[in-house]
């Protein structure tokens, strides 16, 4: 088992472990090092603690300036929320629960809103305590609503320090690059915490582009990527094998074998998938063509209820704590196991989960919706459908403004509180849902309305 270095803690990145010349993060190309983290942290703790604030949505695109508002918040022990986006819908749910948004986006219409700050580069080096704060991240719970999940600091040191004793050694002084945001528990460990407790320097930006990303990638860095963005790979030319990465990781959905392929041929590196969720952080990882079994990482412990649903042991939990999650698996040799599917309605959609239950409420709540049902479109890529009975001004409605129209309405109504990738792309309006004998709706019905509108 590889053992990696020893990590900092966060109340450890600014005392004087490091020199301030040691290079944390670049941007746009320019190197950053300690002493400006340091400077610009104790600037905008300053600021954040004479304007008062305890609870903070925290919520920037820049990964740099992501850890410099995290780390000036920590050291006041201020509350932190980490929502999915800063939409309408979003914030309106949240509004009770922070007195501030930080942000780096220019967003007049924000409410509470408090911009970072630049600050000079500093040499005093200080220390803070990371365990008066928490961290508050949101997912969709069983029924559909948003769900609260409460998470400390130490609990993300803990998880880096897995990741670390499993694949430290490979990676020495890697660069850590990624397409996923740092608002996702994934890229925030794999793209953030992870290389800023171990010392070594990660990109702020998030690549939306593949283009961008390989045309700055150093040798021998780690990519932190998905399923949604590794499958549009195609196209793109080979990089040259001396500016290959030591490692692609991916999470969030299973990645398919097309996609492998294109990965290995044209990024080459190893490609690994990771297994875990916002509650437990990651817990599992496997890697390797038509490899069907995951492995723990180090210190976790997995094993399967009575119901067959598996249950997590984590570092990255609170102390004895142990996570049941609503999916099916069947156990193996040494710890391993095999995913056998969602047992519940939360689906991922290009690496992003999305409750069934939710979208269906929304669109009930509509005045145009009588009655709705959402289910998963498989073919090249996952989609969502969605068969919809009308009420009588969504007829009315539908009649004035004809199909395409009518559903970029929709679409819009649900975009203020739901991600581009969680919205329906396949309609079907009847008069009622079917329903079987029993009263209840089937899948297999409702895919058939779906593929008879496509």
């Amino acid at each position: 088992m590889n053992r990696g270095i020893a990590l900092l803690t966060f109340a450890e990145i600014l005392d004087d472990t490091r020199p301030g010349s040691h290079r944390v993060a670049c941007r746009n190309g320019e190197r950053i090092d300690l002493a400006q983290l340091r400077g610009e942290v104790a600037h905008n703790a300053e600021n954040f603690e004479r304007l008062g604030v305890r609870r903070a949505v925290l919520h920037c695109e820049d990964g740099y300036g992501f850890v410099v508002a995290l780390l000036a918040l920590l050291r006041i022990g201020a509350d932190i929320v980490m929502p999915p986006n800063l939409q309408p819908g979003t914030i309106a749910g949240l509004c009770d629960r922070f007195d501030a948004i930080v942000t780096d986006q220019a967003a007049s219409a924000l409410a509470r809103r408090i911009a970072l700050e630049p600050a000079a580069p500093s040499a005093r080096p200080f220390r803070f305590d990371a365990s008066l704060s928490r961290i508050d991240f949101f997912t969709s719970g069983s029924t559909g609503a948003m769900k609260r999940l409460e998470k400390r600091a130490a609990m993300l040191e803990r998880e880096a320090a897995m990741l670390e004793r499993r694949w430290g050694e490979r990676i020495p002084d890697a660069t850590h690059l990624g397409t996923v945001t740092h608002q996702h528990i994934f890229g925030l460990a794999f793209r953030i915490v992870w290389p800023l407790l171990s010392g070594r320097p990660f990109d702020g930006a998030v690549h939306f582009a593949w283009e961008t990303l390989l045309g700055q990638l150093p040798r021998g860095a780690v990519v932190v990527s998905s399923p949604a963005h590794l499958s549009r790979l195609g196209g793109l030319s080979p990089i040259a094998p001396e500016r290959r990465p030591a490692l692609i990781f991916t999470a969030g959905a299973p990645l398919p074998a097309a996609a492998a392929r294109d990965c290995t041929a044209i990024i080459g590196g190893t490609l690994v998938e990771i297994f875990g969720s916002t509650e437990t952080g990651a817990f599992a990882w496997r890697s390797g063509p038509d490899q069907p079994l995951w492995h723990p990482l180090p210190g976790v412990e997995v094993s399967s209820s009575a119901a067959g649903l598996l249950q997590v042991r984590s570092p990255a939990l609170a102390d004895g704590e142990c996570c049941a999650l609503a999916d099916r698996i069947t156990p193996a040799e040494g710890g391993s196991f095999r995913f056998e599917g969602r047992a519940d309605r939360i689906v991922k959609v290009e690496g992003k989960r999305v409750s069934l239950q939710k979208l269906e409420q929304d669109l009930i709540a509509l005045p145009w919706i009588g009655a709705a049902a959402v289910v998963p479109v498989t073919g090249e890529r996952v989609v969502l459908g969605a068969v919809v009975a009308l009420s009588q001004a969504g007829s009315a409605e539908l009649s004035r403004l004809g199909k395409f129209r009518f559903e970029r309405l929709l679409r819009r109504a649900l975009a203020t509180s739901h991600d581009a990738a969680a919205l329906p792309r396949r309609w079907r309006f009847v008069s009622e849902l079917p329903l079987d004998g029993m009263g209840k709706r089937r899948s297999a019905d409702l895919l058939a309305l779906l593929e008879a509108s496509a």
